[in-house]
């Protein structure tokens, strides 16, 4: 592991400096449509393409589409407020003990993750594990690399039916897709019966950052129109209990973290 400076990271070579600065005009709106685009017709499409064997194929094949090598690759990596370059057998490392050590801990008879894609972090998590995910050529993908996964979209409270009794539900990047997360509570609430805890792995407008890099970091979100609002809406509801929350505990990219939230509806 190589540090860097935010400097370095935030070089001249790299488009969100301009961005971020408001140099370089940029906006999206995140929407089904723009998530159908970008994922469904875009990335889901191009790797159901291929006809592998295997899942990590497949995941090898998804670095090689984002222009990287699976083993020599080298990627950009925070933890908490400190940068560093390094390989991506090492950054996978430290992000898939980091889900799994998690949901060891908060573990249930059932794992089920919404916005799962085709199934990689289920492949981790053992036989009692199923997901659901909106884009229909992730699906067909994980169904056919025999996980258990379906369609599901979380603007539909209907879909939130398929949540197994006694489970632990969990996010990775997934609610970051949804600006205002008041619709995903709402819905789980409806089968909060079934849920033991729910931990999520995800990014959000953290009011609370002050350093340039925490600035930086909700300029990023809302520039994406990422979502705004998880950790507000939790600690708005009354019935909720938040057991872990741990602020931009890790980073795939330094500028989206990966915030750890751990909760569960009181009894």
């Amino acid at each position: 592991m190589i540090p860097l400076t935010i400097d370095e990271y935030l070089n001249d070579e790299n488009p969100w400096t301009g961005r971020l600065s408001g140099k370089t005009e940029f906006h999206k709106t995140r929407n089904v449509q723009q998530i159908e685009n970008e994922y469904n017709l875009d990335k889901y499409a191009k790797l159901v393409a291929f006809d592998f064997k295997t899942i990590e194929e497949y995941k090898s094949k998804e670095f090689e589409q984002a222009g990287l090598h699976p083993v020599t690759g080298e990627i950009i990596i925070s933890l908490e407020d400190d940068i560093f370059k390094v390989t991506i057998p090492k950054a996978r490392e430290l992000y898939y003990n980091l889900i799994t050590s998690t949901i060891k801990k908060y573990t249930s008879e059932n794992i089920c993750e919404l916005g799962c894609g085709y199934g990689y972090n289920l492949s981790y998590l053992g036989k009692n594990s199923y997901g659901g995910d909106y884009c229909k050529n992730a699906v067909a993908l994980a169904q056919k690399l025999g996980s258990n996964v379906v369609e599901f979209n979380y603007y539909n409270e209907k879909d939130y039916d398929f949540i197994k009794p006694n489970s632990t539900i969990f996010t990775t990047h997934s609610i970051e897709q949804i600006p205002d997360a008041s619709v995903i509570i709402d819905n789980l609430e409806k089968q909060k019966d079934k849920i033991n805890y729910v931990v999520h792995f995800e990014p959000t407008v953290v009011a609370e950052r002050k350093t340039p890099l925490g600035l930086l970091r909700n300029k990023y979100i809302e520039i994406n129109d990422y979502n705004r609002n998880l950790i507000e809406v939790l600690k708005s509801r009354n019935n909720i209990e938040i057991l872990e929350l741990q602020i931009d505990i890790f980073g795939l990219v330094p500028l989206n973290t990966t915030n750890l939230i751990v909760w569960r509806f009181k009894k």
